[in-house]
């Protein structure tokens, strides 16, 4: 009988570990790298023997579905003679006008909270779950959810694609919350699977692709990438949504559905702070002259990048300046009448901040890397103006996600050559700036004492009598 049967009969053919001793000598005690590696193999193993891995859910892990509607957004856009291009004027004719005889209540709703519509939708043994997810978007606290309640947009969904996308986005909300929550995992994976399905039915069908069905759905998508601060899917379904907007009449069709322009203007402006580009819609003037405590007016043509010109000369600065001065006594006033009910209204940063957003996000930049002494000074003006704004979001409980970045661009450019020096009858935005910079709350501590440290500089720089001359007014400025 051999050594090996031998050690089976001694172990009585259980699992027991069996052990081999390995001699070493002189002073390598730890032996060479193959005694070590055997050591590590078989300590690994006994180790893998006692504690196994849970079983695995294949539906807990986290469904990526963004390339899967990139690739529909590309081929929609890509067939012929399907869409125009969207008119940033609007221009009403009589085609559209007859073209847009629909509205929400042409279609069956959801019924509000109790979401009637959508449990047709659901398998019976997954409607109390379904059930559970669509009660989340009321109360589980989400600002965003908050804000489409508010003006409508839930009780206007119509169809699976909408329905389950809005499921599938209370889904992920509260496995945000609680990282535990498995269940929560596999019904986003569920609900998304089912939603981009839905959606990539109606897109193929010619007959369901400019429709308003189609809109609301692919608005619900739009909706889930700014919940989740994902700016390359916000562009992924706005340029859907301007395909399918331009085939049933144009943005025109919009004054008609004013809570459809709204989601899609304030997801607009969310792409555009995200990445630091310019919206690619106007802004709804005729809703927003309705609802905010502004001044509403169209942003003045602001003066060219090489002029000789301050600030305070600028119509488009002195504009948005206006509004933030504005802003900043509503809100001053509001929370004096309301006390902290006020800072849960869901709806004022919508229709005070996101105008003047839109306004900062429009203002010109440098394109060809040389500036103009004023193209720099009016570029701090703007970051410092979003900045702050980011700041008066954060204390309505909105996601700012993307301020640090603003925040960089506008320290290195104050460092930048020739930058901090006396900005003379423009002084007073660079005071501003600084303490923008060295209050906001909404960016890292170690970035906000480099602003600090500017700011000790600033009366050296201006002089003394300049800076207690500017802080009052600075000041007045701030919340």
């Amino acid at each position: 009988m051999d050594g090996r049967r031998g050690r089976e009969q001694y172990n009585g053919g259980t699992n027991r570990p069996q052990f081999e001793f390995i001699t070493v000598s002189g002073t390598n005690i730890r032996g060479d790298s193959e005694t070590r590696r055997r050591v590590r193999s078989r300590a690994q193993a006994d180790y893998r023997r006692r504690n196994p891995p849970p079983p695995r859910n294949a539906l807990t892990v986290d469904l990526d579905v963004g390339s899967w509607l990139q690739s529909l957004s590309r081929d929609a856009a890509l067939r012929p003679g399907q869409y125009a291009p969207l008119p940033m004027a609007l221009q009403s004719t009589s085609q559209t006008i007859e073209t847009i005889q629909m509205s929400p209540t042409d279609h069956d709703t959801t019924y509000g909270r109790d979401g009637a519509g959508i449990f047709l939708l659901i398998p019976p043994d997954h409607r109390p779950r379904a059930r559970q997810l669509w009660n989340h978007l009321y109360g589980g606290g989400c600002v965003i959810f908050k804000s489409m309640i508010e003006i409508g947009f839930l009780d206007i969904l119509h169809g699976s694609a909408s329905l389950t996308q809005m499921l599938s986005s209370s889904a992920w909300h509260r496995k945000q919350l609680s990282t535990g929550d498995h269940e929560s995992s596999i019904d986003y994976a569920r609900y998304s699977l089912m939603a981009t399905r839905a959606l990539r039915l109606r897109l193929d069908d010619p007959t369901q692709r400019a429709s308003l069905e189609t809109i609301i759905a692919i608005l619900t998508f739009a909706a889930f990438a700014n919940l989740t601060s994902n700016s390359q899917l916000i562009n992924v379904h706005l340029d859907g949504l301007t395909h399918a907007i331009s085939g049933v009449g144009g943005l025109i069709m919009l004054q008609q559905l004013p809570v459809i322009w709204l989601m899609m203007y304030w997801i607009d402006v969310r792409g555009g702070y995200l990445q630091d580009t310019k919206p690619r819609f106007p802004q709804p003037y005729g809703i927003l002259l309705a609802e905010s405590k502004l001044r509403i007016n169209s942003m003045p043509s602001p003066n060219f990048p090489n002029s000789n010109s301050t600030l305070v000369e600028d119509p488009a600065v002195a504009h948005i300046f206006d509004a933030i001065q504005q802003v900043t006594n509503i809100i001053n006033s509001e929370a004096e009448a309301l006390g902290h009910a006020f800072w849960r209204t869901v709806l004022f940063p919508g229709f005070h901040f996101a105008p003047i957003l839109h306004d900062l996000l429009s203002l010109p930049r440098n394109t060809n890397g040389i500036a103009s002494r004023f193209s720099k000074r009016r570029e701090c003006f703007r970051l410092a103006g979003i900045l702050y704004i980011s700041e008066l979001r954060g204390k309505f409980g909105m996601d700012n996600t993307g301020a640090t970045s603003f925040a960089y661009k506008l320290l290195l450019l104050l460092k930048s050559r020739e930058m901090f020096v006396s900005w003379e009858s423009d002084n007073f935005f660079l005071l501003w700036a600084l303490i923008i910079g060295s209050a906001s709350l909404c960016i890292p501590e170690p970035l906000r004492l480099e602003f600090m440290e500017l700011l000790s500089e600033y009366s050296s720089v201006i002089g003394a009598y300049s800076l207690r001359d500017s802080l009052p007014t600075v000041s007045g400025v701030l919340i």
